[in-house]
């Protein structure tokens, strides 16, 4: 269909009902911005291009081939009557698919002067309609192009625009909701890096896709396709935790006049996720971000762009980015860096001893649990790691010891008291009190008087160092778990490697009173001389362990079961058989147990221990009852 000459049908319509302009509708509708908020759908993307021959401004659209094509998705109200206009020089179709159909003018001329097309057509019950403008035989430019409402709803809203702002039924105050709005296009001045303003309201916080634009006064404008009541908005910034970014901000109801919301502004600094700022209710359909660079340069970068409040265009949250943010201080772990490890772990219910006696008293010194989950640390043998914000535990084998070792540690000590003093460590005749555990096969009494029956410790970690130096039944040990009873061990947990192996085996020793250890192994060898294992676990390799132990009833009789397993980083797990240690002798009244966690060197002969140390850092650990 070509239109040169305005048909007297179109006249007529226009006579009965006073238009209205809804240019507005349309983003960058005289292609001063290049393609912004257009979309070039040229598969080839050699047949349209941006020309500097207008019919008004500076720049037109132009398309050469008959691939060429370029089209915007726009926002209607359901119900009424519009007209599309374009400005054409040579041949070119302008048109508007709503559903399945198109609605089109063609010209086909070779002229050098701009005619105008014009396209009517009723939006029915559609909100949304793509404008387009297409190739038609030969080289053609487009410029200009508008909507005008002519009927129904929308001529009533362009009608109330036009006559000035805040004359809306949605006024502020009138909702209380708080809910996100609709963006349905974004647009800036075309003068970005590549990384353009759709990509701010495509719900993505992935780095590539950022509006990124250089120096003070970049604006990034989004509209909501109708009228809102404005109560926050929600910006999530590119590289936001590295550096504060400055901005401001403006509304406005019909996209040319636009009222200051906030000055300048600045994020915190501390995360990619989404930052919400909050302000008077405001009515609006677009909003103005001008960007005034950030604390290191003179970049406006925004990951997404999200408007909260209520109105006509509420839609489900797309999420905050928080799930995959970098936070300031927060390592990939999810682990604060900065601070002490009772900042990324619950160390209520554990104290800590270490490899030295600097209080003089002959044994190994020791930090409450109160001191610790209070933020003690100390940078030489329990500290935060700076990179990972892992709870290290370092120990030189030839340190301070305790009472009934040879071997010094770094390591927590299971304390269920959680600091109340007035219930004691331990009792020396072999009975539980409430700061310890005992197993569901130990008589009522005890179990009535511990503090917890069974239980089970999960820990992740890295075993970042082993002593590579000594006698060799000591080089490469270091018991990274444990269940202590009374006197006895239901289970060391060690890591060994050998230091002419690349990776390292894990095995269990289980202790049983007058008789033999039972040697339990898990992945490689324990030996003195073991072959490298294949499947061994290399140093700074995270993996996972779960000591488990429950109780099984067995013929009527409640039998101790002790279950260990270790879960690889992919997902792997390998576990040992269950372990019944009913002939263990510790289901009796005068025994109790408690885990330990942590670096407990069993090398105590190396000669340079300030070098050749024991070191593990966990990223989490977990005791249960």
């Amino acid at each position: 269909m070509r239109f040169g000459p305005t048909p007297a049908v179109v006249l007529a319509l226009c006579a009965a009902a006073p238009a209205a302009t809804a240019q507005d509708l349309i983003t960058n509708p005289s292609f001063e911005h290049g393609w912004s908020g257009w979309q070039d759908v040229d598969p080839d993307k050699d047949a349209t291009s941006i020309s500097g021959h207008a019919r008004t401004g500076e720049k037109s659209a132009k398309i050469s081939k008959a691939t060429g094509r370029f089209e915007q998705q726009i926002t209607l109200a359901p119900g009424s009557d519009y007209m599309l206009r374009a400005a054409v020089k040579g041949p070119g179709s302008i048109g508007i698919t709503l559903g399945a159909q198109d609605f089109t003018a063609a010209s086909g001329s070779e002229t050098e002067d701009w005619i105008t097309l014009e396209v009517p057509f009723s939006s029915g019950d559609a909100t949304e309609a793509t404008i387009f403008g297409s190739h038609n035989g030969s080289e053609g430019r487009f410029d200009d192009f508008e909507i005008t409402a002519l009927s129904g709803p929308a001529l009533d809203a362009a009608e109330q625009a036009a006559a000035g702002p805040v004359t809306y039924a949605t006024i502020p105050g009138a909702c209380e909701r708080m809910s996100q709005l609709g963006v349905s296009s974004a647009r800036d001045d075309g003068t970005h890096d590549g990384h353009g303003p759709e990509l701010t309201i495509d719900g993505s916080f992935q780095p590539e896709s950022r509006w990124s634009s250089k120096l003070e006064g970049k604006e990034l404008v989004i509209d909501m396709g109708m009228p809102q009541t404005l109560k926050e908005i929600g910006i999530a910034f590119y590289k936001g935790n590295e550096r504060q970014n400055f901005f401001a901000l403006e509304t406005s109801v019909n996209g040319t006049d636009f009222t200051p919301l906030m000055g300048r502004t600045a994020s915190s600094g501390t995360t990619t996720a989404i930052e919400r700022f909050d302000f008077d209710d405001r009515v609006a359909r677009h909003i103005k971000l001008i960007g005034l660079g950030n604390a290191s340069n003179e970049w406006n970068s925004v990951l997404e762009i999200q408007p909260w409040g209520c109105g006509m265009g509420e839609i489900a949250p797309t999420g905050d980015g928080s799930d995959a943010a970098e936070v300031a201080g927060i390592s990939a772990y999810g682990l604060a860096t900065g601070k002490p490890p009772a900042a990324n772990f619950d160390l209520t219910n554990w104290k800590i001893t270490l490899p030295v006696d600097e209080d003089g008293d002959g044994r190994a010194d020791e930090i409450s649990e109160t001191l610790l989950a209070n933020g003690w640390s100390d940078e030489r043998y329990f500290y935060t790691d700076p990179v990972t914000g892992g709870m290290v535990f370092r120990v030189v084998g030839t340190g301070a010891t305790t009472q009934n070792s040879s071997y010094s540690r770094a390591e927590l000590r299971e304390m269920l008291r959680g600091g109340d003093e007035s219930i004691a460590t331990r009792n020396e005749d072999g009975t539980p009190t409430a700061n310890n555990w005992v197993l569901s096969s130990a008589p009522p009494e005890a179990q009535a008087a511990a503090g917890g029956v069974d239980g089970t410790m999960t820990a992740t970690l890295a075993v970042n160092q082993v002593t590579r130096m000594g006698e060799g039944s000591r080089v490469g040990r270091v018991i990274i778990g444990q269940i202590h009873a009374k006197d006895g061990e239901p289970i060391r947990l060690y890591y060994r490697k050998l230091p002419t192996n690349k990776y390292g085996s894990v095995y269990y020793i289980h202790e049983r009173e007058g008789r033999d250890d039972i040697y339990v192994p898990l992945i490689g060898d324990r030996s003195d001389f073991a072959e490298n294992p294949a499947d061994g676990i290399a140093l700074d390799e995270r993996f996972s362990y779960e000591i488990r132990v429950s109780g099984k009833e067995v013929d009527g009789t409640v039998h101790p079961i002790l279950d260990v397993s270790i879960t690889r980083d992919d997902g792997t797990t390998v576990s040992a058989p269950p372990l019944d240690m009913s002939d263990s002798d510790y289901s009796i009244a005068e025994e109790f147990m408690y885990f330990k966690a942590g670096a407990y060197s069993q090398n105590n002969s190396s000669p340079w221990p300030e070098r050749d140390f024991d070191q593990v850092t966990f990223f989490a650990l977990e005791a249960r009852h």
